[in-house]
C-alpha cells in the first residue's frame, strides 16, 4: 500500500529534484571560532600593551631627566655656597686674630713670596694640620677646592685686587674693616666663578677688568657667588653693568649699591 505524507501525495510521486518535506533543516553557515585566533588576539593585545608601557615609560623619563638635572645643579650650588661661607667665616676669624684681612701677597725683605691670602686662612680651617712647606702638591682646603674632584689642587676663588677694595693690589698691604665705610654687606671681599681656577696657592688673583669679563661670561646653569664683607654668600645676577661692579669693589666710595 502506497505511503502518503501529511497533504495526501504518495511519497513515490515526489520529484526526484524536490525536497522532501521531512528533510531536516539546512546548517546555519560559518563555523565556531578557532582557538588559534583566540591566541593571535590574546597575542596582539599583549605587545600592544607593551608598546604602550614602553611610550608612557619614555615619557615619564623625559619629564623627569629635566628634574633630576636641576636638583643636581641646586645641589651644586648649595655647596658652592657652603664652600665659600666657610672662607668667608676664615676671613673673619683671621680679621678678629690680626685686626686685619690677609695681605693679597706677602713677601720677605728679599722679594720671595712667604704667603698668600689663601694660604693665611689656612689656620683657620678644620684642615690647619697642613703644613707641607709647599703646598701647592697638596689638595686644596675643602672651602677653597673645585667641586671637580680632578682639580683637587685648584681653586676658583679668586680677590679682586683694587687699589680701594678688600685687598690690596699691592704685596705687604693690609685692609682693616675699619678702612671700609661703605659697609661690609655692601662691598665685595672675594668672588667664585664657574669659569676660572687656579692653583689654591698661588699669586694669581683677578683685576677688576679681569673679573668683569669673567663675570660676563657665566651662562645657565652655571653660577657665580660674591663673598661680602660681612661673609654672607650672595649669587651673581646677570646682566650686571660696570658701574654697580665697581661700586661693589669700592670700600670707601660711597657709591650707591643696590641691597642684597
Amino acid at each position: 500500500m502506497p505511503s502518503y505524507h501529511s497533504k495526501g501525495l504518495p511519497v513515490s510521486q515526489l520529484s526526484p529534484n524536490q525536497p522532501s518535506p521531512y528533510a531536516t533543516a539546512p546548517e546555519i553557515a560559518g563555523k565556531a571560532p578557532r582557538s588559534g585566533g583566540l591566541a593571535v588576539l590574546i597575542i596582539g593585545l599583549v605587545v600592544g600593551g607593551f608598546f604602550v608601557v614602553l611610550v608612557c615609560g619614555g615619557l615619564a623619563v623625559a619629564l623627569l631627566l629635566p628634574a633630576v638635572s636641576n636638583a643636581r645643579t641646586a645641589a651644586r650650588q648649595m655647596s658652592e655656597q657652603n664652600n665659600l661661607k666657610m672662607v668667608g667665616m676664615a676671613l673673619l676669624n683671621y680679621h678678629a686674630a690680626h685686626q686685619q684681612l690677609p695681605c693679597t701677597v706677602s713677601k720677605d725683605v728679599e722679594g720671595n713670596v712667604v704667603s698668600t691670602w689663601r694660604t693665611a686662612l689656612v689656620p683657620f680651617f678644620d684642615e690647619s694640620w697642613m703644613t707641607d712647606p709647599q703646598p701647592a702638591a697638596i689638595p686644596a682646603p675643602v672651602p677653597l677646592r673645585k667641586l671637580d674632584p680632578a682639580a683637587a689642587t685648584e681653586t676658583n676663588v679668586f680677590a679682586i685686587v683694587s687699589p680701594n677694595g678688600m685687598f690690596s693690589s699691592a704685596p705687604n698691604v693690609a685692609v682693616s674693616f675699619s678702612d671700609v665705610t661703605d659697609g661690609l654687606d655692601k662691598t665685595i671681599m672675594a668672588v667664585k666663578l664657574p669659569n676660572r681656577s687656579t692653583g689654591w696657592s698661588s699669586t694669581n688673583e683677578l683685576t677688576p677688568d679681569e673679573a668683569f669679563v669673567a663675570i660676563q661670561s657665566i651662562t645657565k646653569p652655571e653660577a657665580g657667588f660674591w663673598l661680602m664683607g660681612d661673609a654672607d654668600v650672595v649669587e651673581i645676577v646677570l646682566p650686571l653693568d660696570r658701574k654697580t661692579f665697581d661700586g661693589l669693589l669700592s670700600r670707601a666710595g660711597g657709591e650707591p649699591v643696590p641691597s642684597f
